[in-house]
């Protein structure tokens, strides 16, 4: 996809089309990350929510709007289940 030139609205926002949507894979609703480089750019990427605990990418899921990874959700199963049975 080439270039494309958008203007901002006046409150700061801009659409994104829908063929770029739809090329990346976006949805309505999806969270988005924006990162400006130190080159003046700015990135934007689909959010993926990282482990609170580890603060791994992979395998996470989210609880109550907060990340854990698999292995920390083991981790804190294992955790719980022995406080349990002490108790």
């Amino acid at each position: 996809m080439g270039k494309m030139y958008k203007k901002l609205n006046k409150r700061g926002g801009m659409s994104i089309p829908a063929s770029i949507r739809r090329e990346m894979g976006w949805e309505p609703e999806d969270a988005m990350e924006l990162e400006v480089t130190p080159d003046n750019r700015l990135v934007m990427k689909q959010y993926q929510p990282r482990c609170v605990f580890c603060g791994g990418l992979e395998g996470v899921v989210t609880i109550s709007g907060k990340g854990i990874c698999r292995g920390c959700l083991e981790i804190a199963a294992r955790k719980g289940a022995s406080n349990e049975s002490e108790g």
